[in-house]
């Protein structure tokens, strides 16, 4: 573990490393939340394949590259951060703002899933989107320093 975790860092990747085990990556663990929401809100008419990527390239995505969901949240609070927001919204914790379980992966969810996907595509390959993708994240990071 100590090779990959200084390899990773050589290569410029931050490394994370558990206080315990558990079961997959944290990001990955973090990610899933989300998609398992957008898996909702497209299975039930809520929002669109493009909605979805848009609010999180449109917002949350502008922000995480320089402060994680913690401390968005802290800020959120205004001056005075998270005990702020916490005492100001922490009722909201128990509104029905997620369904964190999965939604059934139905044909016709699927179906929406693909073709949303390939329309955001436009037509351009998995290798031309992976190298589109790579470049603005390099830049992303270098806009912010890391």
């Amino acid at each position: 573990m100590a090779w990959a975790s200084e390899f990773y860092r050589h290569v410029g990747k931050s490394v994370i490393t558990m206080q315990r085990e558990v079961y997959g990556f944290v990001a990955n663990r973090l990610q899933e939340a989300i998609w398992r929401e957008a898996l909702h809100m497209v299975a039930e008419g809520e929002a669109t394949v493009e909605q979805v990527d848009l609010a999180i390239t449109d917002g949350p995505g502008l922000r995480w590259p320089i402060f994680g969901p913690v401390m968005t949240i802290h800020l959120a609070g205004g001056q005075g951060g998270m005990a702020q927001y916490l005492d100001s919204f922490a009722a909201t914790l128990q509104a029905p703002y997620t369904r964190m379980a999965a939604p059934e992966l139905s044909a016709e969810l699927r179906a929406i899933l693909v073709r949303g996907a390939e329309d955001e595509a436009a037509g351009r390959s998995i290798d031309d989107l992976v190298e589109e993708r790579d470049k603005r994240i390099i830049a992303v990071r270098r806009a912010v320093g890391r």
